[in-house]
């Protein structure tokens, strides 16, 4: 199964930047939205963004999406996230382009409350927004600018109160609701409500992490076309009542409101997919991604040129020379079930790193959270990375 070759598609099948903004968008428009921000912004962080500029001054803005695995009625001890995507908006080039990071993938974790390597989800695990923020900025080495976290119920009660979502489904298969119950999907249109959706969205055992985040441009994209159906504005006050305290975010009122001005412009904007080509290997118990670093370079390379931070890359697809940093222990999987789930188009694997080091520190076992958030650790983000 192939993987990680940029593609070129229409701007109405990847919806995900607006999407994922899109509970705020429609908060943004009614009275209440000014009272709302406000509320909002009362979370400073002024360690993640060091140096904040309004979103209408930019004719380049990059922008981290986290999704958390919590909530206030889950109540879990600890928060991850388990969705990640970095998003460029480059208005000069007229292009949006989308980079998805695989939850498990094997990083440095930039937190002052850790220091070594572990996923880069538990980046929020230990240091909440503004660690997650560094360690994807070091990884990617690209600065952002701006960060919107979410929790499942804010995501749930919104699609709830704005109605039913009509999501085409690629494939029949059986996921997981909310409280851990079976959920059969039919292949074709399906109506979903919030928690259906959010089945759907989190399905990752049926395929991988690459796919997950597929669905989850299917269940915005959905929920798009119902916010066109009809004057939903109506309802700002219920939604706003009803996200209260499930989403956290540095954008300001402003910023939001630049997203609104420009939205007639991004859907005539062309869209490019970044993605990553990987391998699964296991350490101590516990089964990891490791992006090839040669893919990590490319797609570094990619997503700065996409910023306009360097010159564009030569047209043509990318393939990995196969060379990884990591050995694997099988404490997890066998060597056939890692192979199964790798992305080196059949090159022969090549081991270029050092014995010892896929060492990982413990996680947190509990921390205090609010609604599934975790409070910031203030890490700072200097970029570029040293």
């Amino acid at each position: 199964m192939k993987h990680g070759q940029s593609q070129h598609f229409r701007v109405r099948r990847l919806v995900w930047l607006v999407g994922v903004c899109l509970v705020i968008v429609l908060i943004a428009v009614t009275v209440e939205g000014v009272q709302f921000f406000q509320t909002l912004r009362s979370f400073k962080e002024e360690q993640v963004i060091k140096h904040h500029q309004d979103l209408a001054n930019k004719s380049v803005s990059t922008f981290l999406l986290l999704g958390l695995d919590n909530s206030g009625k889950r109540k879990l001890s600890t928060s991850r996230t388990d969705g990640m995507m970095v998003v460029i908006v480059n208005h000069k080039t007229k292009t949006i382009t989308l980079c998805s990071l695989l939850r498990d993938t094997f990083t440095k974790i930039y937190s002052q409350q850790y220091h070594g390597y572990q996923r880069i989800e538990t980046a929020y695990t230990y240091g909440g927004d503004a660690a997650a923020v560094a360690t994807v900025e070091h990884f990617l080495k690209l600065p952002i600018d701006y960060y919107v976290t979410l929790n499942w119920d804010g995501f749930i009660q919104a699609i709830n109160d704005i109605g039913p979502l009509s999501v085409r489904v690629d494939r029949a298969f059986v996921g997981q609701n909310y409280w851990g119950h079976a959920v059969h999907f039919k292949a074709g249109l399906q109506e979903m409500n919030g928690a259906r959706a959010l089945a759907y969205a989190r399905e990752r055992h049926v395929d991988n992490d690459q796919y997950r985040g597929f669905r989850q441009q299917a269940v915005l994209y959905a929920l798009l076309k119902r916010l066109n159906q009809g004057a939903l504005v109506a309802k700002g006050s219920q939604i706003m009542g009803d996200v209260k305290g499930q989403v956290r975010t540095n954008m300001s009122e402003g910023d939001m409101l630049s997203l609104i001005k420009y939205r007639t412009v991004l859907k005539h904007y062309r869209v490019k997919r970044v993605t990553f080509q990987w391998r699964t290997f296991d350490t101590a118990g516990r089964s990891m991604v490791e992006v090839y670093p040669d893919s990590r370079q490319h797609t570094i390379a990619e997503l700065q040129a996409a910023a306009g931070r360097r010159a564009p890359l030569p047209q043509g697809p990318f393939v990995t020379n196969g060379h990884y940093l990591y050995n694997s222990d099988e404490t997890v999987q066998s060597a056939a079930s890692e192979a199964k789930a790798d992305t080196d188009y059949g090159n022969p694997h090549v081991y270029i790193g050092e014995p010892g080091n896929t060492k990982t520190g413990r996680l947190p076992i509990e921390v205090p959270l609010t609604n599934g958030f975790r409070q910031s650790d203030h890490t700072p983000t200097a970029y570029p990375d040293h």
